[in-house]
């Protein structure tokens, strides 16, 4: 992902079970998240593996906002739907614009009129209707301070999946601990016995890294060594030809000491 998307998969939990529900199948612990705040989460299979990324935001007691860092609504509602029992809760799937906004502080949570606001230090994320009026809801910046945006989570280690990612890594493999996204002392959900066996005993042989070269030497290092780098994020500065990157090492891979040069930071699990 060489940019920001400009289109946000969002899925709603609405209803008297929606904490209970998201606490027990979401990875973070969600009866922790304060009203109009947000919180790193993710949504795990029964093999740990990581299906969804997701900012979780409180918007009312009984209401949540789940932005997909990667992947499609619908099917996350779907999926999440097989798990509902007698449970007071819907599951609503939306496409949303998704813009860059004005500074806002990390996790806060912001209501305006027409657009949810997702604080992130630096700057926040805009989620309006895409069926609503075109118009810019307040207080976004322009697209040009998009790229902005967009490098400053790869270098703070957040990631956007692109779909080869998806229920392919396990959480260390994402930093989730390091995001906060994964709890051990919450009970149980999908996937938790499995992440807690590498958070206690180790054996990940991925992890999450920043690199940054000569545009030339990535190119060169991705075609020869595709099994050693998994590519999630990417900046390219033309102004000296170089690249920045957030990836997925593979330090059982070979040839993964060929990238080692070329780390400028790891994200801790």
């Amino acid at each position: 992902m060489s940019e920001a998307p400009h289109e946000a998969a969002v899925v709603h939990l609405h209803g008297a079970d929606a904490e209970r529900f998201a606490h027990a199948q979401f990875a973070s612990d969600v009866r922790a998240l304060p009203l109009q705040r947000w919180q790193w989460s993710a949504w795990l299979d029964v093999q740990g593996r990581v299906r969804v990324l997701l900012q979780l935001a409180r918007i009312a007691d009984t209401r949540f906002l789940a932005l997909l860092r990667g992947g499609d609504a619908h099917t996350l509602a779907a999926a999440l739907g097989r798990f509902l029992l007698r449970d007071k809760l819907q599951l609503t799937a939306q496409k949303m614009r998704l813009l860059p906004g004005a500074v806002l502080a990390m996790n806060q949570v912001q209501l305006q009129d027409h657009a949810i606001a997702l604080g992130m230090d630096t700057h926040s994320w805009m989620l309006s209707d895409a069926q609503a009026d075109p118009a810019q809801p307040s207080n976004v910046i322009e697209d040009a301070s998009r790229a902005t945006a967009w490098l400053h989570e790869l270098r703070a280690g957040w990631p956007w999946l692109p779909d080869a990612a998806l229920d392919a890594l396990l959480p260390p493999a994402l930093g989730l601990e390091h995001l906060g996204a994964v709890r051990f002392d919450k009970g149980c959900y999908p996937g938790q016995e499995i992440a807690a066996r590498l958070h206690f005993r180790g054996g990940n042989k991925r992890e999450l890294v920043r690199l940054r070269g000569a545009a030339q030497i990535i190119e060169d290092l991705l075609r020869n060594t595709p099994a050693a780098l998994q590519v999630l994020l990417m900046h390219r500065d033309g102004s000296n030809d170089s690249v920045e990157m957030l990836g997925v090492l593979n330090t059982a891979s070979a040839a993964a000491s060929a990238w080692t040069a070329l780390i400028v930071a790891r994200y801790p699990a």
